[in-house]
């Protein structure tokens, strides 16, 4: 309603650039000022039992439940439609956020991204029961519980943009290079599902081990890493109560730290084994120290932003942080969440072996 009224002029002279529905908010102006009359806009509470507000609260959670949204006209008289923004209020930002979208509309999709976007909704459907649309997906990624290093990656790994496999085997290539396009550990050609899913080489398997015994801990039903659950880790549906139940954001929230974090990993260790290592393998306990290493700096790093996070929003973030890793930590005698800010306080990972690792309490 805003931005119709309000923020109409602000959007106008900005070329809706910013907007996030400006296609939309631009039909819907042209359409307004096509109208013989006066038009006013009011404010209605929803859920209170108006009956127009609760039909189109309906209407609007059986969209939402569509893979694919019905087609929209958006067309609007070419006398009425604002193209581009006013010099006086352009920015830097502005300029080039436009500038990445052209081209980026200019580019279209890549056959590579289609694919392996296809299959992890598929994947997701399968292992959480909801049909997702692609740009669910890629909005996941901007959800907090996902790191801004493991946000680029999996991004990268979504759009196949890593140099494995027959990449290494261009014309161009030294033959010092074309050998990384062979697995040294399984003697076939290197792709991100073998890396992740298929791998013999020490490190993926052992993580993924660990996935599972550090999930079955928190006594919900465990997943079989594939690219749904791993890749759109922060789409998770966890009910644990049962399919009609209600969901467990903590539960998901959970589960896409350690899935994102686990599978990013994976790919590190390949890359320092192929890399820098020239092939040597790591060893079980090595990988393990690694993968509990990484969970501990991740813990660490939500406690310093809750501690750094001021006024009233810490408290609502420290009980989040609390309900997300409190399964995992071992020894946790606080029953409260002041364990989260409290710098005194050593808090580690539990261990299968009965063992912990414990964060730096500074």
């Amino acid at each position: 309603m805003e931005s119709v009224t309000v923020q109409r002029h602000k959007y106008e002279d900005e070329g809706f650039i910013k907007h996030s529905n400006g296609a939309l908010t631009k039909a819907l102006i042209g359409a307004l000022l096509t109208r013989q009359t006066f038009s006013a806009f009011t404010w209605v509470k929803g859920h209170n039992g108006h009956p127009e507000n609760e039909a189109a609260d309906q209407l609007a959670g059986q969209a939402a439940a569509r893979a694919v949204g019905d087609p929209i006209h958006l067309c609007t008289d070419e006398t009425l439609r604002l193209t581009g923004a006013k010099l006086s209020a352009i920015t830097q930002e502005l300029a080039y956020k436009a500038i990445r979208t052209i081209r980026a509309e200019k580019a279209g999709a890549r056959a590579s991204t289609a694919q392996r976007v296809a299959q992890i909704l598929s994947d997701i459907a399968d292992n959480f029961g909801v049909q997702l649309s692609e740009g669910m997906l890629w909005r996941s990624l901007k959800k907090p519980v996902v790191s801004r290093e493991a946000r680029q990656w999996v991004w990268m790994v979504i759009h196949d943009g890593y140099m494995v496999g027959e990449r290494w085997l261009r014309p161009n290539m030294s033959d010092e290079l074309k050998e990384r396009a062979i697995c040294k550990a399984c003697g076939q050609t290197e792709t991100m599902q073998h890396i992740l899913f298929c791998c013999n080489a020490c490190g993926r398997e052992t993580i993924w081990a660990l996935l599972r015994e550090c999930w079955g801990a928190t006594g919900l039903a465990g997943y079989d890493p594939d690219w749904g659950n791993i890749m759109g880790a922060a789409c998770a549906i966890i009910r644990p109560n049962g399919p009609n139940s209600g969901r467990s954001a903590a539960a998901e929230n959970r589960w896409a730290v350690l899935a994102i974090e686990s599978a990013h990993l994976i790919w590190k260790l390949r890359c320092e084994r192929v890399i820098a290592n020239d092939g040597a393998e790591f060893t079980e306990r090595a990988v393990a120290n690694r993968w509990y290493a990484t969970l501990a700096r991740r813990l660490d790093l939500e406690r310093k932003v809750v501690a750094l996070t001021p006024g009233k929003k810490r408290a609502k973030l420290k009980i989040k942080v609390d309900a997300v890793w409190r399964p995992l930590i071992g020894d946790l005698t606080d029953q409260s969440a002041d364990w989260v800010t409290d710098s005194g306080v050593l808090v580690g990972i539990k261990r299968g072996n009965g063992q912990e690792l414990v964060t730096d309490p500074g």
